[in-house]
Order: C-alpha cells, then structure tokens, then sequence
C-alpha cells in the first residue's frame, strides 16, 4: 500500500525541480496553487477534463505576466504540476484544444460538448475554483457571445454551471474574486514598474 504524499512532500519536490528564487509578488500564486493541485490530486470524484485544464493555463498564465526571468516561466508550470502528479504537456494540449475549439462554437456546438464532458466525467464532476475560471474563458471565446452584455455572460455561465452540475453561486463568487485579483496584480505591477523607472 502506498503511502499518501502530504502538502509538505509535494513542496519538496516542487522545490528540488524549480530551485529558484520567486519574486514575491508571485509567491503567492505558485503556493495556492501548489497547494490546491494536491488537494484535487487526493479527491476521488475529481476529473480533470479540458475545461479544468483551460481554467488551470489561465490562472497561471494572467498571474505570471510580467515575470521575470521569462525563461522561468514554463519551468514553473511544469513543476507546479508535476510535484503534484499533473501532467503539463497534457495540460497545455487539453487547453488549446478546447480554446481553440471554442472560437468556432455556435451555441448548439457548447451544449454538444458540454453534454459530451459531462458524459466523458461519469458522474465525477468536483467542483474546483479552477474550473470555474476555465468556464470564464470558454465564454468569452465563444463567438456568439462576445456582443452580449454582462447580465447576458452570466447567465450563459449559469447555463454552463447547470449543465456541469455546478452550483452557480459559488462559479459566479469564484469568478468574481478571480477579476478582483486579476486587477489587484495588474495594479500592483504598475507601481512595482513606477517604482523601477523613478529610481
């Protein structure tokens, strides 16, 4: 019988195969993260589908603008994931696919897939505030959504929550602080270049 591995064993070999210094304003986001990747990885009823992978590529890719040394980024990525047992190049490819994909969605193309996954996940439908983000992306790369309005946006996210078996209160209050973040760090990458070019 294996041994299950604890928060501390997954930060020890995040740290043996990223052993580098992350500047501070990232800190956070590869620690949460590191932390929520090994919570999922012991949730039995967790799958991870393509919009997981979706929301999973985003987070890190809008919370890594404007890292530096930008060689470091992937790394980063790759042992975030993989100290928790997550593929990265599987990752990567589940996301642009599904991206890529949802640029040429109609409505009646979303519900296709969306009843697909839910088929593919068989009842195993753990929500994560990472799928959350990944449902954010796939509607706003979804054509026929980009001239709706806000109240329009969220009802077809509520339209998706349902069909995943979501509950819509928690996507939308997932969302929500996701923007509220996303505006923190753009603010605060602002002040960090002032900071840069006044001295």
């Amino acid at each position: 019988m294996s041994v299950r591995a604890t928060i501390s064993d997954s930060k020890s070999d995040f740290h043996k195969e990223f052993p580098y210094v992350i500047p501070p304003i990232y800190r956070k986001l590869a620690d949460e993260l590191l932390v929520e990747l090994h919570l999922l990885s012991h949730q039995k009823n967790f799958k991870e589908d393509s919009i997981f992978a979706t929301g999973l590529k985003e987070i890190f890719t809008r919370f890594t603008s404007g890292y530096k040394p930008s060689e470091h980024i992937t790394k980063l990525f790759e042992a975030i994931c993989n100290c928790n047992g997550f593929n990265p190049n599987q990752i990567n490819i589940s996301s642009e696919e599904l991206v890529s994909k949802a640029k040429s969605f109609t409505k009646e193309d979303l519900n296709l897939f969306l009843s697909q996954l839910n088929n593919d996940n068989n009842g195993n439908n753990y929500y994560s505030r990472i799928n959350a983000i990944g449902i954010y992306k796939l509607v706003s790369e979804v054509p026929s959504f980009n001239d709706l309005k806000e109240d329009g946006i969220n009802q077809e996210i509520n339209n998706i929550s349902e069909l995943l078996g979501y509950q819509y209160s928690r996507v939308e209050k997932d969302i929500s602080m996701y923007k509220s973040n996303i505006e923190k760090m753009k603010q605060a990458l602002e002040i960090i270049a002032l900071n840069l070019t006044s001295k």
